[in-house]
């Protein structure tokens, strides 16, 4: 019985959990993508908005670290992968497709 009751919880909590971890996906995508159409500081802009909201996504300060990092801005690159590394000292970058 409670091996069914533990099931039927996890079958409950997984959409929520899906559909979180999509919207976390694509507004990745959407910074992505604007900052390879050029939008480099846009980008940027935008992923410090998404910063409070996300205190805890190493792939968004990744992303902001090698953002800040390929416009030069190496003490505030610095800083965007130590917070990574604070996040989750294993974090590997998403590898292209």
């Amino acid at each position: 019985m409670k091996k069914i009751l533990l099931c039927l919880a996890i079958l409950l909590i997984l959409p929520a959990i899906q559909v979180s971890l999509h919207a976390d996906a694509s507004g990745l995508q959407q910074v992505l993508r604007q900052y390879y159409r050029g939008d480099r500081a846009g980008a940027v802009a935008a992923l410090k908005s998404m910063a409070p909201q996300e205190p805890d996504n190493a792939a968004l300060y990744y992303y902001l670290g090698y953002f800040e990092q390929e416009m030069g801005d190496y003490p505030a690159a610095r800083e965007s992968f130590r917070k990574v590394y604070k996040i989750n000292p294993d974090f590997l970058p998403p590898v292209g497709k």
